[in-house]
């Protein structure tokens, strides 16, 4: 997508390009007229998916679905072109967090959208839903995980829980609990290594550090939930502009390209 939030500069310019994908009329999506599209965004450096148009594969499976939503009344923190789903709960392994459905509904300025945006990194929560997320996924790893105590260090300028993690390879995390994000119709679980991201260049002895991959909007000053790109890696992100929708299905996105003729990459290849 075209719009995104980010305090990472050094993402940033590894920027080569950039498509218009939102719902704007002059995106690149609204210019042309598709009726759907999909990407599959690739953990590391493999090569993503981008399909203009449908997606009618045997391989890809059902795809669960969550209504676009849309208002037309402009309102100063509201983006009407963004792709907007309604975010309804959130899961800690079994766990629902105890937050009352207003907690996720914007209120009369717009304020509390909730916006799924490949052009931003990770995912931003609003300050109360945050704040439970995070003491809830420190009370479930208390054993597992051991907290970086920085009060001044704060990864991104909205990552304030950080762990150190010994030695510099990469674990797989595969003992920590999930992550879901419960939408309207569908959810989108986080696990393993999408729920912590090594922070470059940052260690202390023989030992790593990592942060939670879901920051809080409020030190950013996003007045928004923003699912970003790092938590939809190997999902298949079905934009359905006829219908309304937004469609999901976990998969390996490098495999799902090998399927479609695009990876892995060969000389005569070009990554996307």
């Amino acid at each position: 997508m075209d719009s995104g939030y980010s305090s990472n500069s050094e993402e940033d310019s590894k920027t080569t390009g950039l498509m218009g994908m939102n719902r704007g009329s002059l995106s690149f999506v609204s210019q042309m007229g598709f009726p759907k599209f999909s990407y599959c965004i690739s953990g590391f450096d493999s090569s993503g998916v981008l399909l203009l148009g449908d997606a009618r594969f045997s391989w890809l499976g059902e795809l669960n679905y969550t209504p676009l939503i849309q208002i037309s009344d402009p309102l100063p923190y509201y983006d009407r072109v963004a792709y907007t789903v309604q975010l309804e709960g959130i899961k800690v392994g079994n766990k629902i967090l105890n937050l009352p459905r207003s907690a996720f509904v914007p209120d009369h300025t717009g304020a509390g959208q909730t916006m799924v945006d490949s052009g931003t990194q990770f995912t931003f929560l609003m300050g109360p839903v945050y704040t439970a997320l995070r003491n809830e996924f420190l009370q479930q790893t208390r054993r597992v995980l051991q907290v970086y105590n920085d009060p001044n260090f704060v990864f991104q300028g909205a990552m304030d829980l950080c762990y150190r993690v010994v030695g510099l390879s990469r674990p797989s995390f595969s003992n920590l609990p999930r992550v879901s994000l419960m939408f309207q119709g569908a959810e989108m679980s986080v696990s393993g290594e999408r729920l912590l991201y090594r922070v470059p260049d940052m260690n202390k002895g023989s030992d790593s550090v990592y942060c939670f991959t879901f920051g809080n909007s409020d030190l950013l000053g996003i007045e928004a939930f923003v699912i970003g790109h790092h938590h939809q890696q190997n999902v298949w992100m079905e934009f359905d502009l006829v219908k309304s929708r937004v469609g999901f299905a976990e998969i390996r996105c490098d495999l799902a390209g090998q399927r479609l003729g695009i990876g892995p990459l060969g000389p005569h290849k070009k990554r996307m």
